[in-house]
């Protein structure tokens, strides 16, 4: 299985750009990567992104923090919206499931791994700023590190601790992957359809996108756009066309 840890630095702030409404505009100075297959750090700049390209596309699973909301809709701005589809595995959106609310990427480390980021987003702005590549790849390469620890401790141990006030809060962590992923990973690549079973109601759906995570269709029960969560599918089947199940 080839999977990867990712993480990305942007040219701009969201001051510069308006807020967080235009991550489009933000742009990426770098993309730090973790292969697995090789057990290797990447951090690959602009002129690198076909190799960056080549090595998500080949992806069978993607593992980051926030990638579903920032770095995949700030990526998609550089290599296309293809990058929303990638097979997610977003460690804050699942701490947030279990929690029911954010946590940060460094209350996680400190508490779990006993280690802090090496500064904040705006450090790695200066560092872009100022050309000083040495000091940005490092940084972003460190959150890689950061996160793929992470990920593994969730792993061995089913749970991850955050900061909370003067103790440790604890995340339960479970990752264990849906009967229903490789169905709706085969229609989003093809545009596909899927009868399936979703809240106690049967559905046809024509998946649109698919992130590992959420499933963007069109529904013909209610006859428009929803999106669906993969973990509250009940029971799911690829169809050979878009045949409404009623009437």
């Amino acid at each position: 299985m080839k999977r990867l840890v990712l993480d990305l630095e942007t040219k701009r702030s969201f001051n510069e750009v308006g807020g967080a409404k235009n991550k489009d505009k933000l742009g990426v100075s770098v993309v730090g990567v973790y292969h697995y297959d090789g057990d290797r750090f990447v951090a690959y700049r602009e002129e690198q992104f076909g190799l960056l390209t080549q090595a998500l596309k080949e992806a069978d699973e993607v593992v980051g923090f926030n990638l579903l909301h920032f770095d995949w809709p700030v990526l998609a701005s550089e290599l296309g919206d293809w990058v929303k589809d990638l097979p997610t595995l977003d460690i804050m959106v699942e701490a947030q499931k279990a929690l029911g609310h954010r946590v940060s990427l460094d209350s996680i480390a400190k508490a779990t791994l006993g280690s802090s980021k090496l500064g904040s987003g705006l450090d790695a702005l200066d560092y872009y700023a100022a050309g000083d590549w040495e000091k940005l790849e490092r940084y972003c390469l460190e959150d890689v590190k950061l996160t793929r620890d992470i990920y593994e401790y969730a792993k061995k141990h089913g749970q991850l601790f955050f900061e909370k006030g003067p103790r440790r809060g604890v995340i339960p962590m479970s990752f264990s992957t849906s009967p229903h992923l490789a169905v709706f990973q085969e229609a989003a690549k093809n545009k596909g359809s899927v009868r399936m079973q979703y809240g106690a109601k049967d559905r046809l759906i024509d998946v649109i996108r698919f992130d590992g995570v959420y499933i963007k269709a069109y529904c013909h029960l209610r006859r428009e756009e929803l999106t669906f969560r993969l973990d509250r599918v009940e029971a799911a089947e690829l169809v050979a066309s878009s045949t409404p199940l009623f009437g």
